[in-house]
């Protein structure tokens, strides 16, 4: 694909992502069963085709390891993303997922080496001080304060994924996303028992919606795209998942926009793309000179 087919496709997958915390909260559906009936979906839909290409019997073992540890982070980012939304309000927890490219820079820096500059610090403080703001006390005897710490770890997980996909690409996009989906389901199946089934007509709807629309379409889209873009563009694409979250969520649940609430959004949506540009025009003056 051309770069400019690439970044229609981030931001119609982001879109589609969006409508996730809408459909988390408005389900009576548990966190145990969303993620199952998501993961099962997807795995239906793209066995027959991996398995038409034949690709997987190639893979070695040090690929299949690296499938099984994307797998593996991209469930325990799901499972404690669904806390959030449950916990806290779908906006809310659509927020501190956003913080997931602070986070990157976090990860970068502990097992990277990366330089942070003093710059770039204020940035990661201006992101988590925007999810204090929204946050109604810093007790976690607090339901949605508890979302919020929540989602931050959810997001430090969804950070680990792009870098683990662009050391996996050796392994096709099919395969990658296939192995994210199915190796994430082990992780949630040992939680069978804990799951609830007995659901309305309109929970169902919603669990499909979730599965065929924002996982099977919308994920695997955003493998592709944010494995071949730039990080620069993957990362100012997914900074629209916040702004339809937000819309959506006033939409569908009635929740208010507060001044707390937009501040702390402009905070972590203006210091997280704000960021993002800084440490591309940095790599590009390196660079240069």
């Amino acid at each position: 694909m051309h770069r400019q087919q690439l970044i229609l496709v981030g931001i119609a997958s982001v879109f589609m992502m969006s409508a996730v915390p809408v459909l988390v909260k408005s389900t009576s559906a548990n966190e145990y069963t969303i993620g199952i009936f998501r993961l099962a979906i997807a795995i239906v839909a793209l066995s027959p085709m991996v398995l038409m290409r034949g690709k997987l019997r190639e893979l070695s073992r040090r690929q299949w390891l690296q499938l099984a540890i994307i797998g593996v982070v991209f469930g325990c980012h799901w499972l404690l993303y669904f806390f959030s939304i449950k916990l806290a309000t779908a906006a809310i927890a659509a927020l501190t997922i956003t913080t997931y490219s602070v986070q990157y820079l976090i990860l970068a820096w502990l097992f990277n080496g990366e330089r942070v500059a003093p710059i770039e610090w204020l940035a990661i403080a201006l992101c988590f001080a925007g999810c204090v703001i929204v946050s109604p006390g810093l007790s976690l005897q607090n339901q949605v304060s508890m979302g919020i710490a929540i989602g931050l770890v959810s997001a430090l997980f969804y950070a680990a994924l792009p870098l683990l996909h662009q050391r996996a690409q050796g392994i096709g996009t099919l395969e990658r996303t296939w192995g994210q989906f199915f190796f994430a389901l082990i992780i949630f199946l040992p939680l069978w028992d804990l799951t609830d089934w007995k659901l309305s007509t309109t929970d169902y709807y919603q669990l499909l919606a979730l599965g065929v629309v924002c996982t099977l379409f919308a994920h695997g889209l955003w493998v592709k795209s944010s494995t071949e873009l730039p990080a620069l563009h993957s990362g100012m694409i997914y900074y629209l998942y916040l702004p339809g979250a937000l819309t959506s969520s006033a939409i569908f649940l009635d929740e208010p926009f507060t001044a707390r609430k937009l501040l702390g959004c402009a905070l972590v949506l203006s210091a997280s793309a704000g960021l993002t540009v800084y440490r591309y025009q940095r790599s590009r003056r390196a660079i240069a000179s």
